[in-house]
């Protein structure tokens, strides 16, 4: 019998992020000796349809019903409570289809309606948010507050965050929240190895990252002009690698090589050679994927406070809050950092849950 998983990354190695986190959940579940039913949210096939539905949702007294029995704090705004009952049909129906066991694995906690429906389905929940979402800047998926997304994650049974201090602020509210770090499946991890014992560090620093992502290519703007001021007190150069960075040519001047995207074998062979690499951002979620992985590789990690959040004490971190602490990093010596121990007490608490709430009541 197989559990009901409900996410919106395809769980690859070659992808951002977010597929790589689905990847790290799928290869639990796997050591759980459980298979998954993946979550079918075709209920309509375009936007227009979507939006006819949302409208048909305000008039359907089921969906007000729902909202006021489970006291939901949805914002009294039309795309807010179309967006609520929309997603109540599309759980009903989904939940109500499901015919193996009855444990909902919720990475998609921007449809902060599942767990309301899930319970009132019989099924067990354990969550699995990528981030707060109200946290996001420059969110449009996620139309609520921070006190609607922390009730909705207070109905799991169990809730496993990604970082550290999310684990800390909902405790705060009552929610049974354990911290699970992000590493890397088994193919990625292989391959992050291989380039650890391939290392050949030059003089160049590495930015990485998706200037298509607004917070990301803010950071990196920022970031751009911190080390132009810098580069006036030494020299080094920069490659900057990812989606979308070559449109920060106008900000760039000879120190910064725009790669824009490339193919694995040239980021590998950027990886190997990269002094270390530098992580800036703004208003943001933090790094939690991109400096596991970079520490495995062997490739040391110059951060600012944003980005190092839940890596303070990984070793091969180093953290700033300005430019002149950056400046500082930047001249220090950096030795190859030691890999990232695997978390091995978190994912047996996650497996021992997945155990627990799939079994028959």
């Amino acid at each position: 019998m197989s559990i009901l998983l409900d996410s919106f990354f395809e769980p690859k190695a070659a992808g951002h992020g977010g597929n790589r986190r689905s990847a790290q959940i799928l290869e639990l579940i796997d050591r759980a000796n459980l298979t998954v039913t993946k979550f079918d949210r075709q209920l309509l096939s375009n936007a227009r349809d979507r939006y006819l539905a949302g409208i048909k949702s305000l008039l359907n007294p089921k969906n007000l019903n729902f909202v006021l029995r489970h006291q939901i704090h949805v914002q009294p705004s039309f795309k807010n409570i179309a967006f609520c009952g929309f997603q109540r049909q599309l759980y009903d129906r989904v939940l109500t289809e499901h015919s193996g066991t009855k444990l909902l694995l919720w990475e998609a906690t921007k449809n902060y309606v599942a767990p309301y429906l899930a319970k009132d389905k019989g099924f067990q929940v354990i969550a699995m948010p990528h981030n707060l979402e109200s946290f996001v800047s420059d969110q449009t998926a996620f139309h609520e507050s921070l006190s609607t997304e922390i009730q909705a994650l207070a109905k799991a049974d169990c809730v496993f965050c990604i970082a550290r201090e999310e684990e800390w602020l909902l405790r705060l509210h009552g929610v049974n929240a354990h911290y699970l770090p992000y590493y890397p499946p088994q193919a990625i991890e292989q391959h992050l190895s291989k380039i650890r014992s391939d290392r050949r560090p030059s003089a160049r620093y590495l930015i990485l990252g998706s200037a298509s992502n607004p917070p990301t290519r803010q950071g990196m703007i920022e970031q751009i002009q911190w080390l132009k001021h810098i580069r006036q007190h030494f020299s080094f150069e920069v490659d900057i690698v990812g989606y979308g960075t070559e449109a920060l040519q106008e900000y760039c001047d000879e120190t910064f090589v725009l790669h824009g995207a490339i193919d694995e074998e040239r980021l590998t062979a950027i990886l190997i050679q990269a002094k270390a690499a530098l992580i800036h951002q703004t208003a943001s979620s933090g790094a939690l994927t991109r400096i596991p992985e970079l520490l495995i590789a062997g490739i040391p990690v110059i951060a600012n406070g944003n980005a190092c959040r839940s890596a303070f004490d990984y070793a091969g971190v180093y953290c700033y809050d300005d430019l002149f602490e950056l400046l500082d990093r930047l001249n220090q010596p950096l030795e190859t950092p030691a890999p990232v121990a695997r978390p091995i007490a978190a994912e047996k608490r996650l497996i021992d849950a997945l155990f627990a709430l799939s079994q028959p009541v």
